[in-house]
């Protein structure tokens, strides 16, 4: 294994854009020797890291409570409470779902190595709740990925809505883009407009006064696609103010009432089929 790949796959503190250039700066050794990208690591080496020349770019492990739902030595899936980022974005560099992973993967403030990195293998918004998967090596990453854009990957989503949805079973098959009004949402935009295909099919769960519940499934992955297809119809998430009528321009709500409750993939190494579940709570 080159230095640079060792690197990626172990010293899981420093994010892997940032590597190739620590170690041209001469931050990496082996065995007491500056260590080169292409460098081999033989097996039996000391693999060190200047921890000053690292400290600009680490994200920070932290000792959260983790709750994982399906974990082996190349996959791992648990549940991520609503509020929380998945990684670290902008002003949010701690407190987030990789935070925790990098400690339930054995980095420590002293210890920037862990016995693999983790990798986020699709996309779950900061104020939903509910089951993410993560690779353990690119490998696994590249193919769970790869099912996705197959549509080999089924996840589904219960979300409560403000009012009564009429229909027991729908689909809205309204495209997605840019709100003109507000950067940050997406709104229904017409293809030749920039709008993407997005479908979202439903089904009517329970029913109360001015309240439903619904399960959700998706034949695309658009960003917040649930959220402003249900918006689309007149029933946005409940606690969802960004799509609110005359929501915030921006994402103020702490949590939303929408919930991955469901994910099933093929295994990447030998393919038995995985079913998770995550009770909404």
């Amino acid at each position: 294994m080159r230095l640079v790949d060792h690197a990626k796959d172990f010293l899981v503190v420093v994010p892997v854009r940032e590597v190739g250039a620590l170690i041209a700066q001469g931050a990496l050794s082996i065995d007491g020797r500056r260590g080169a990208i292409a460098d081999p690591v033989p097996a039996g080496s000391v693999v060190t890291v200047d921890a000053a020349a690292i400290a600009s770019c680490v994200v920070p492990p932290e000792a959260r409570p983790l709750v994982v739902r399906y974990e082996d030595d190349d996959l791992l899936v648990c549940d991520k409470p609503a509020g929380m980022h998945v990684h670290p974005l902008g002003e949010h560099r701690t407190g987030t779902l990789l935070n925790a992973l990098l400690w339930h993967c054995g980095a420590r403030p002293d210890q920037p190595w862990g016995r693999w990195r983790p990798r986020p293998l699709h996309r779950l918004d900061r104020a939903a709740s509910g089951l993410i998967a993560f690779g353990k090596c690119a490998a696994v990453h590249d193919d769970v990925r790869r099912q996705l854009a197959e549509h080999a990957i089924e996840r589904r989503y219960l979300a409560v809505v403000h009012g009564r949805v009429a229909a027991a079973t729908g689909t809205i098959a309204s495209p997605l883009g840019r709100d003109p009004t507000c950067d940050y949402r997406r709104a229904v935009v017409p293809e030749d407009q920039g709008g993407q295909r997005a479908v979202t099919h439903f089904t009517r769960v329970e029913q109360g006064d001015d309240r439903t519940l619904l399960e959700l499934e998706l034949d695309t992955g658009r960003t917040h696609q649930i959220r402003a297809h249900l918006a689309s119809i007149g029933h946005p998430i409940v606690g969802d103010v960004l799509y609110a009528d005359g929501g915030a321009r921006r994402d103020a709500a702490p949590a939303i009432a929408l919930h991955a409750c469901e994910l099933r993939l093929r295994h990447p190494r030998h393919g038995t089929p995985i079913v998770c579940s995550s009770p909404m709570q």
